[in-house]
């Protein structure tokens, strides 16, 4: 696909692109053909003859672009490795900032300058701290950076200042040179990196100073640790600012926390547009709706005030309302002139390795705010696509993971909390996506499908290759037919959409598409990706013709509410991932031949689905899946002697898992007789893993009645998580055992109805901190997460923790106590630990006798109402106090005041508490938030509330 050029150059570049993807196709056939000539021992003179064509048809077209590249003036080049970062060059920046454009960023200022001026926290080690700024393209970090760098407080309190823009491949010797220039004004005669780094850590000799990297790309740490061997030379306080859209550049040259620019608000975006735009008072009177229009305009912009510039520099002089309307309904990328915005964010886009651009350019597919799960979702997908390249032994999906982490190390992905594990894309992100891959990749929407022929769009994207629906109304039969033929060429296929809820129950009903699935799949033969999640598919079925797509590796049937897979299936011979999710109350068997012939089967998850006796297929497919790598097997109570255990699942040498699941449905097994538990114990037994040491393993254990655990579970020196739910005859768990595992990182313990704190065998004693060291229990444990236990009391014989960096402890409504050791409470339990949520524990007494650990970082207390003595170590961050519906006021003890770390004070449902202590609050908070607290929120009222003036210097307030 050309990436930019001139239309005659485009149109060629675009018809090579769909000649190599017809030849792969045809390539990809013919392998199939020759799978089923080495089963059947005949083939069809028909698809001979058809291979045969394709092949001649593919050489012709290739033979004319060949004659056209002299016509065109092409010429072959070599290269190493890829051009791409050439084709678009950042402009160089310098330290002078256009003022009258700055708007809205004092808040992010004044945080960074306090950071600036402020010596002490993470880099205190060193005579300098690194502060990043970090953020996507076209947010404001340079401006950011500039504005700081002329503040008067700045300027007064260095002796030394130096702005360097880096962009390009990092050349020590050039960077080095350019602070110099930069520092002493002069130009600098010398080029070699000795001399230069010489004469650097002569000039900063004793000197504060503040050096500014502006735009860094280079994410190698030896560039790096070369670079700054002479700021070691400065006065104690110097400072180091760098700007990047790279959280991993971030993590490499930070020192103190990074600070991460985030959108800016509507109202200052409306003020530079209005700036941009010559949009004066007398404009506005004399035509009221273009601020209306105008502030949509921002809306679009979603917070990045590059694209606000760019648009208002478009729509500079322009009074007439029609022709903000036009801006409005325009996309960005449509617009002529914008070469601002799009630039800087192809940037970051052009700067990807190849095998990412595809990864990037494919998620345009993906409605809006669509939230990505990367090993559920993306991953898979890219797996199924072939843009995942195989790197020595390691597992192709942890290669996917590499890559979905380095698009978010690039800002090209955001985490969105709430949702736990969930990743977002901002809209101008997506919107560069769909700019980048419009001719393979399209989003399908109703209005548009039932367009057909009248839409340009329609027309320019008849051989996009990957396509997703998103439905949201009725689809034209005959607009639908259309697009059926249209896009034989497709690979993928993808429905999103609203879902309607009835009963309980939710599914996407599209009677039109479901009706001519049938000629879908006669039509698009060649695709690799199948997603029709929720479609409700249970009165039609899925069609036998499925089997006709024969190149397809992922498949997505979960939640149709089928009743059967048709045998075709198994002829699905490159199949790769099967989900049949949602699916136990309808799908009551699988295809007789399904385990023999789907061997490159790497994931299948079948959501509860029974394993009787009778249903020998479903044991075949989970032992004879060659590579499958995460397994779950549930309806363990359904085998009735131990004989009918599935070994075969292990039996396969080349069977390497890295998630293995254990389920037991325990819902209609309350008050399990003592049989049943003994037939659980034995089935666990015989599920033992392979021992593999050199392959991480993550263990679930779910619903299991048996009364203890298989001693397998202690022996697994590979196992990284752990996680035990619903065991509820489990009355003991073998900790101390567990603790000699080397790798075991994550260990999660829920809705253990007997288990009541006792980790199995006596713990040692400590009299001296050092001691904990020399018991090597649980080497690598970092986080241990409990919750709904009811028996829980209190931590009997508790084993201490050392490298534990979260702890939560969740509704477990008897607790009494945390660990500790009475003479030096949590610390010697907890030395490492920075996160302690405790949720829903209203019987926990607070933390006395020594308090919490004293290198805490954050703290959440939700739901538990004592209100006794809490001792706040001085190293927390963030404080979380959510749902304490008795506490009528904060512990004189907390401190307030001594909490010098702390930055963010969040406090939920507290209906009785008043005000602050007497103490008041830290000066470094940045943020307090204060929900449902309604006499709270009266005492912090602006005008006239008793707390104000404690809390008016509180950068981000959030009271409501």
């Amino acid at each position: 696909m050309a990436e930019m050029g001139e239309p005659i150059l485009s149109a060629f570049f675009k018809e090579l692109n769909d000649v190599a993807y017809d030849a792969e196709d045809t390539l990809e056939e013919y392998a199939v053909y020759v799978k089923e000539y080495q089963v059947r021992r005949s083939i069809s003179p028909e698809m001979k003859n058809e291979i045969k064509s394709k092949i001649k048809k593919i050489k012709e077209r290739l033979q004319k672009l060949k004659r056209r590249i002299s016509v065109l003036g092409l010429k072959r080049v070599y290269v190493e490795g890829t051009m791409s970062n050439e084709i678009i060059k950042r402009p160089s920046t310098s330290s002078i900032l256009d003022e009258s454009c700055f708007f809205g960023r004092e808040t992010d200022k004044n945080n960074i300058i306090t950071k600036l001026l402020t010596w002490g926290g993470l880099g205190a080690e060193k005579n300098y701290g690194v502060i990043p700024i970090v953020g996507m393209g076209g947010l404001g970090k340079t401006a950011l950076a500039q504005s700081v760098y002329n503040d008067e407080k700045v300027k007064g309190h260095f002796d030394l200042k130096a702005w360097v823009c880096v962009s390009e491949k990092v050349d020590t010797a050039k960077i080095t040179k350019a602070i110099l220039e930069s520092a002493t004004t002069n130009v600098v005669p010398l080029t070699d990196l000795d001399p230069l780094q010489c004469n650097l850590t002569e000039r900063l000799h004793r000197k504060k100073f503040l050096i500014v990297l502006d735009d860094v790309w280079n994410e190698k740490l030896e560039d790096w640790e070369q670079l700054r061997k002479p700021f070691q030379s400065g006065e104690k306080g110097s400072r180091v600012i760098v700007t990047t859209r790279s959280k991993k550049v971030s993590s490499i040259m930070g020192t103190l926390p990074a600070h991460r620019l985030g959108g800016l608000e509507d109202d200052w975006c409306w003020s530079i547009l209005r700036h941009q735009a010559s949009v004066d008072d007398v404009v506005l009177e004399t035509n009221p709706k273009i601020e209306k229009i105008g502030r949509k305009i921002v809306e679009k912009c979603k917070g990045v005030p590059l694209a606000v510039k760019t648009l208002g520099g478009f729509l500079h002089s322009k009074t007439k309302e029609q022709e903000w309307e036009n801006v409005l309904t325009s996309e960005i990328w449509e617009l002529e002139d914008t070469d601002g915005i799009v630039p800087s964010l192809r940037l970051s886009y052009q700067r990807l390795p190849a095998h990412l651009k595809r990864c990037f350019s494919y998620c345009s597919i993906f409605p809006k705010d669509y939230i990505f799960s990367k090993e559920e979702e993306l991953v898979l997908l890219w797996m199924g696509e072939g843009f995942i390249h195989p790197e020595g032994n390691k597992q192709i999906e942890a290669i996917g993971s590499e890559y979905f982490e380095e698009l978010c190390f690039r800002s090209f992905f955001n985490p969105i909390s709430q949702y736990g594990r969930g990743f977002v894309m901002h809209d101008l992100t997506h919107d560069l996506a769909q700019f980048i891959s419009k001719d393979i990749c399209f989003l399908l929407t109703e209005a548009f499908i039932n367009q057909g022929d009248n839409s340009s769009r329609y027309t320019n994207n008849i051989k996009a290759r990957h396509l997703s629906l998103f439905h949201t109304r009725t689809i034209d039969d005959n607009a639908l037919d259309q697009l059926i033929k249209s896009k034989s060429s497709s690979r993928t296929f993808l429905l999103f959409g609203y879902i309607s809820f009835s009963q309980y129950e939710y599914n996407i009903r599209i009677p039109s598409l479901v009706a001519k699935l049938d000629n879908l799949f006669d039509t698009w033969s060649c695709l690799r990706v199948l997603n029709l999640r929720y479609l409700d598919l249970e009165h039609n079925g899925l069609p036998e013709s499925i089997g006709n797509l024969k190149l397809l590796t992922y498949l997505d049937l979960s939640y149709t509410k089928i009743i059967r897979l048709p045998e075709s299936v198994c002829s699905l011979y490159h199949l790769q991932t099967l989900l049949l999710e949602g699916l136990n109350d309808y799908m009551k068997e699988l295809p007789e031949n399904i385990s023999s012939s789907l061997v490159k089967l790497r994931l299948v998850k079948i959501d509860k689905y029974k394993c009787r006796i009778q249903v020998e297929d479903d044991r075949k497919l989970y032992g004879k899946c060659v590579g499958l790598v995460h397994l779950i097997v549930s309806g363990l109570e359904n085998f009735a002697i131990v004989n009918d255990i599935p070994n075969s699942i292990f039996n396969n040498n080349n069977q390497v898992f890295s998630k293995l699941a254990f389920e037991w449905d325990n819902i209609n097994n309350i008050g399990v007789g003592e049989r049943a538990a003994a037939m659980a114990q034995q089935v666990i037994e015989r599920l033992r893993p392979p021992r593999i040491d050199n392959k991480r393993l993550e263990l679930t254990i779910k619903g299991y009645y048996g009364g203890r655990f298989p001693p397998w579970m202690v022996e697994m020196p590979n196992l990284t998580e752990l996680e035990l739910k619903g065991c509820k005859s489990c009355k003991v768990i073998p900790f101390s055992q567990l603790g000699a595992l080397p790798m075991l990182k994550i260990l999660t313990i829920g809705e253990m109805d007997n288990w009541e704190g006792e980790w199995s065998s006596p713990a040692p004693q400590f009299p001296r901190p050092w001691s904990l060291y020399k018991y090597r229990c649980f080497p690598s444990l970092l986080s241990l997460h409990i919750y709904r236990c009811p028996k829980l009391k209190a931590f009997s014989s508790f084993l201490p923790l050392p490298y534990l960096q979260s702890l939560r402890i969740e509704h477990c409504e008897g607790l009494e106590s945390l660990p500790k050791v009475e003479a030096e409470g949590m610390s010697i339990i907890f030395p490492s630990l920075k996160w302690l949520s405790i949720v829903g524990c209203p019987r926990l007494m607070a933390f006395s006798n020594g308090g919490l650990p004293i290198q805490l970082q954050r703290l959440e207390i939700s739901g538990c109402e004592d209100d006794d003595d809490w001792q706040l170590p001085t190293s927390l961050q963030q404080l979380e106090l959510n749902n304490l519906q008795s506490l009528e006021f904060l512990p004189s003890s907390m401190w307030f005041n001594r909490l010098t770390a702390l930055t963010s004070l969040n406090i939920n449902n507290a209906p009785r508490l008043e005000s602050f202590p007497e103490g008041g609050l830290p000066s470094q908070l940045q943020t307090l938030e204060i929900t449902h607290c309604p006499l709270l929120r009266k005492s912090c009222e602006e005008n006239g509330g008793r707390d104000w003036s404690m809390i008016a210097h509180i950068p981000r307030k959030l009271i409501f």
